[in-house]
């Protein structure tokens, strides 16, 4: 059994973060970090949790967590600092945030500047198990990927092993994410009477998901990648649905059964046959740690569409399996969830 430490607890992903956690069978004490809401009772913030969590906020005091795993469910912040000393110690750290997810100097700088540290960014590795397994397993340091490249990701590995060329160049990429993915912070652009009723785009051509996407992409395909990407936020809270089209030329294979054959070991992506009726939808993974992937071929393009919930196998349900992998559990421990119908 162990003790983990969630920092960031009061955001949407620090509250999934406890949620699966305290189902955990290998987890027995949680201790919930934030500095705004210290003192208050964690079911304040996340009323789910009442009766279920009845502890308290803790403030940030580095020096005093003892964890087996630290968890940073904040954005790249002065806790940054406090990452060397909790590996010192032995403690396995699952950043949620983006620093360091880009395994270049200068483009995670552009990217997310501010926090420089190259020992992290070489010892850091990036926490997209059907990529990495292996070196997760013999990870201290993970730095989890974003919800929107982790859905784009699984979209397209499979097609680096296929035979036929595929224009990374021309890659187009369309993504409409529900209104948690910004976070619990209230603004205009997610007010209700905003985002009801409406679709909305957003960060064309800046989203700093995209340096991510084409790095680890590139990392994929040992080729250079440069996506057209542009996200949206629809009228729902939780879920992303990935539109990925890829113009090729040579492929004559099923790609249904590809995908299939591609993922048949991984636990949380599930191929869709798709048909008229039956697609990746946002109902069928809302609440789980699944991406559902279904693929379509017509001459020389391929779409392929991918649903998840933005802040489980996008976030917080990744984060665990990442944690489980790092501890030697069971990868799908704490994280059998079902979605719900309809």
């Amino acid at each position: 059994m162990v003790k983990v430490t969630v920092v960031g607890a009061s955001g949407y992903l620090g509250g999934e973060l406890l949620r699966v956690l305290v189902n955990h069978p290998k987890v027995n004490e949680i201790d919930a970090v934030s500095r705004t809401h210290a003192g208050k009772a964690v079911s304040t913030i996340h009323s789910n949790l009442a009766g279920v969590f009845d502890e308290k906020f803790m403030d940030f005091k580095a020096d005093k967590i003892g964890s087996d795993v630290v968890f940073f469910a904040s954005p790249p912040g002065e806790w940054l600092k406090k990452v060397p000393m909790l590996l010192d110690k032995g403690m396995k750290v699952i950043t949620l945030g983006g620093k360091f997810r880009i395994n270049d100097a200068e483009l995670d700088e552009r990217t997310y500047p501010g926090h420089k540290n190259k020992k992290l960014l070489e010892e850091r590795v990036y926490g997209l198990p059907e990529a990495y397994r292996k070196e997760i397993k013999n990870a201290r340091f993970v730095t989890n990927p974003g919800c929107y490249p982790t859905s784009v990701i699984l979209s397209m590995m499979p097609l680096a092993k296929l035979d036929g060329d595929v224009e990374l160049d021309k890659v187009v990429i369309n993504s409409v994410s529900g209104s948690s993915g910004a976070g619990a912070e209230p603004s205009k652009f997610l007010h209700h009477p905003e985002v009801s009723g409406n679709l909305r785009p957003y960060k064309l051509f800046v989203h700093r998901h995209k340096p991510e996407m084409d790095f680890v992409l590139g990392d994929v395909f040992n080729a250079t990648v440069n996506a057209l990407f542009t996200p949206s936020v629809g009228d729902f809270a939780r879920g992303i649905l990935s539109y990925v089209t890829v113009f090729s030329a040579g492929i004559n294979e099923n790609l249904t059964k590809h995908y299939r054959e591609f993922y048949a070991k991984e636990p949380f992506v599930r191929i869709i046959d798709q048909d008229i009726e039956n697609v990746p939808n946002l109902k069928d993974v809302v609440g789980t740690n699944f991406c559902d992937v279904g693929v379509n071929f017509n001459s020389d393009r391929i779409i392929i569409l991918s649903a998840i919930d933005n802040l489980l196998k996008g976030g917080s349900g990744q984060a665990v399996q990442n944690m489980n992998l790092m501890l030697g559990f069971d990868e799908k421990a704490g994280l059998n969830l079902v979605g719900g119908r309809p």
